[in-house]
């Protein structure tokens, strides 16, 4: 059974900057920088999962965030869903143990490094 993975790049609607989080040492691709997101649980909807994941990786909550499904990604293995999360401010986030530090950034200021397959995906979304 293939597994469903999926996560959001946030983007502050007033500043254009989008969230990253840098990962934890202790998972996989450890000190890049990548968009927030996991596994999805079984019985729920991918969407409830990428949701659940922000919530629990960031502390931030999904209310006022309008998700779109941006695409599928095939590139890493199973199937990834990732999705763009509008948002009209820069939230400040609590981490949980997956994730060292986080920022918001544009194209003009990325952190390095970056997951191998999000600067294409940043490309073409700004």
């Amino acid at each position: 059974m293939t597994k469903k993975n999926g996560g959001v790049l946030l983007i502050c609607e007033k500043t254009g900057n989008f969230l990253l989080g840098e990962r934890a040492k202790n998972i996989p691709f450890p000190d890049c920088w990548s968009i927030f997101g996991g596994g999805i649980d079984e019985g729920e909807s991918v969407l409830e999962g990428v949701k659940r994941e922000l919530m629990e990786e960031s502390q931030i909550p999904s209310d006022n965030i309008r998700y779109e499904l941006f695409e599928i990604q095939y590139d890493i293995g199973d199937p990834y869903y990732f999705y763009l999360g509008y948002c009209e401010k820069e939230y400040e986030c609590i981490l949980n143990d997956e994730t060292q530090r986080y920022g918001w950034f544009n194209l003009n200021n990325l952190p390095k490094p970056l997951f191998p397959t999000l600067y294409s995906s940043l490309v073409r979304i700004f």
